[in-house]
């Protein structure tokens, strides 16, 4: 196997989400050539407080079971991927922090997620979430054990507009249609303005001049999109479509029926702020399928 093929990285810890990331993760390194990393890593920071141990015995326990954990997880991914193909790790120390560092130089890195339903808090809490707002690749976000995977059925959605992530996000979410047979379907989302009905004829006539403007707008880049994607992958099925509303929220349900939804991210370096674009953010939380997380 060519070794500067760059490969995929997947978070395993033995729950039901991780499996499904791992399986997710397992049958994309399998379609795509490319070797797959299989990483556990112990929190400490887990550990109840106020626990009684003794050091070495307690490190000697999580050693052994994190080895099992590693050792049944790269045995499930063996059942898609050559054996050779993957290597395995345990780690001590932040899940989130320790697959940012491994998404350094990746493909792509995989995580699971067992929440569902709107975040009360717009911050990051999860090893998930802190990893779509900090990987050095694209992130991917499967919840739940059983999921689809992109293909004729099942089509690859992306959201646009005309940021640089965007158009990152359009490539990314293009190849995989591609490499998969599934239809891609290309959207932009603008916000609903309900009209003021204290305003005067004068301004809502301009307002709707302005509403007409942004459609003509949104449609124009959805064209830009399409023609992008058909450049580099002519034969494509693709569909466009403008939706109106809270973008993520709006993008959300078109998961019911996708194997895939791809959304670009302006999100920040480093781990000083955790915070995710609001987009993204819902889309992850609310999406029925996989998420690719692409940033800037």
């Amino acid at each position: 196997m060519n070794t500067q093929v760059r490969g995929i990285v997947v978070g395993y810890d033995g729950s039901t989400g991780s499996e499904g990331a791992l399986d997710w993760a397992a049958h994309t390194a399998r379609r795509q050539g490319r070797p797959l990393t299989v990483l556990h890593v112990s929190d400490l920071a887990a550990v109840p407080v106020g626990t009684a141990y003794v050091p070495e015995i307690l490190s000697d326990a999580l050693a052994t079971a994190a080895r099992a954990t590693l050792d049944a997880g790269v045995e499930r991914a063996a059942a898609v991927v050559e054996r050779s193909h993957i290597t395995g790790f345990t780690l001590v120390g932040s899940p989130a922090a320790e697959l940012v560092a491994a998404s350094e130089g990746a493909a792509l890195v995989v995580t699971g997620c067992r929440a569902r339903g709107r975040l009360a808090s717009g911050l990051l809490g999860s090893v998930a979430y802190a990893v779509t707002a900090h990987a050095k690749c694209p992130a991917v976000v499967v919840r739940g054990h059983e999921t689809a995977y992109p293909d004729a059925i099942h089509e690859v959605v992306v959201g646009v507009d005309d940021s640089e992530a965007s158009e990152r996000a359009l490539e990314a979410a293009a190849d995989i249609a591609e490499e998969t047979g599934a239809p891609l379907h290309i959207v932009r989302v603008e916000p609903l303005h309900a009209p003021d009905s204290w305003a005067s004829v004068e301004t809502r006539h301009a307002g709707s001049q302005h509403t007409h403007a942004l459609r003509a707008e949104a449609q124009a880049t959805l064209e830009r999109a399409e023609k992008h994607a058909h450049g580099s992958h002519p034969k494509l099925t693709i569909e466009t479509e403008v939706l109106y509303g809270d973008a993520g929220h709006a993008l959300a349900p078109l998961g019911d029926r996708a194997g895939l939804l791809v959304v670009g991210s302006r999100g920040r370096g480093g781990f000083a702020g955790l915070l995710l674009g609001s987009v993204s953010h819902a889309v992850i939380h609310e999406a029925n399928c996989p998420v690719m997380v692409v940033r800037d």
